[in-house]
């Protein structure tokens, strides 16, 4: 009878063992389809932040925005951005504050009036405010925001003690694999004696590349960008000597940005601004404050800089 029992015994633990195998070759046979459903399930379930900071600061050769040239000297840059994200499909809203500081102005005591150079303050000659909202549809992120640049001790500007310009903005990118295009259009309500059929348009290409074989916390991005402005704006921006629609350049990039952790990083990039458009690289006053003379006749123009963000 022993002998039967031990018997039974043994033959009961392979079988346990045999089902045991059985089971863990199963699992290891489950689809990769359903692996990859699991876990995006699961990585829906982990909830966004209510709230996102980010900081940052560059050094730059020159300040260019929007195809224009604003200076050809030394800059830094400073931005805050805090984003509120609301309940799943709402999207979210950001208020953003930026700066541009002349670093060749900053003991400058007396202001020139011509222009939005910042000779006092520092030389921080200009903060920028908006107000952001975001959603996506699909691969579709569109925003809309409310845009105010303000120059500190500068000339005029609706209804305020500096001078200022105000926008309406509308976004929209389309993310893919491949290249992300973009485009944005700007309504500045606000300006002294600004036509109201001035806009300008931000046309964007970008991409971005995982520089895996070097190191995984490092990347590559290139960049190219237009911007059109109406034949009022253009004509509004040249004080008259530009009358039609007209591209203000293009403007070409390449940077490098290395993770230092989850929530630091630092950046480097090369621009190549070119004036595509003969009339506006002889039009005298297509270019802001603080550009050398020489630049109103130039094809182009070749700028850059190093950053460094925290995120959290």
């Amino acid at each position: 009878m022993k002998t039967l029992k031990f018997t039974l015994g043994a033959m009961a633990a392979v079988a346990a063992a045999a089902f045991t195998v059985q089971a863990e070759e199963a699992a290891k046979e489950v689809k990769p389809e359903a692996a990859e459903q699991a876990e995006a399930e699961e990585n829906e379930d982990e909830e966004s932040p209510l709230f996102e900071v980010s900081l940052s600061a560059e050094i730059n050769s020159g300040y260019v925005s929007h195809n224009r040239i604003f200076s050809d000297t030394p800059v830094a840059q400073y931005d805050v951005w805090l984003q509120m994200n609301l309940p799943e499909n709402f999207g979210w809203i950001a208020a953003d504050i930026w700066a541009n500081q002349e670093l060749n102005k900053r003991h400058a005591r007396n202001w020139s009036h011509g222009g939005n150079g910042g000779n006092r303050l520092g030389g921080i000659g200009e903060f920028d405010y908006e107000i952001v909202y975001g959603n996506s549809i699909g691969p579709v992120n569109l925003t809309a925001s409310h845009l105010w640049y303000t120059y500190p001790r500068g000339v005029g500007g609706c209804s305020s003690k500096n001078s200022s310009q105000k926008f309406w903005t509308v976004g929209a990118e389309y993310e893919n694999d491949f290249v992300t295009p973009g485009v944005k259009f700007f309504w500045e309500y606000c300006h002294d004696n600004k036509p109201d059929e001035a806009f300008m348009i931000d046309f964007a290409l970008s991409r971005e590349f995982q520089l895996t074989s070097i190191s995984k916390d490092l990347s590559l991005g290139l960049t190219s960008k237009t911007t059109l402005y109406t034949s009022e704006y253009a004509k509004y921006i040249s004080g008259g000597e530009l009358t039609d629609t007209v591209f203000g350049g293009w403007d070409n990039g390449i940077s490098l940005s290395y993770a230092l952790t989850d929530n630091v990083s630092l950046g480097a990039h090369l621009n190549y601004l070119y004036k595509i458009d003969h009339r506006v690289r002889h039009c005298e006053g297509w270019d802001s404050y603080s550009v050398g003379s020489g630049h109103d006749t130039h094809d182009g123009y070749l700028y850059g800089g190093v950053s460094a963000s925290v995120s959290f």
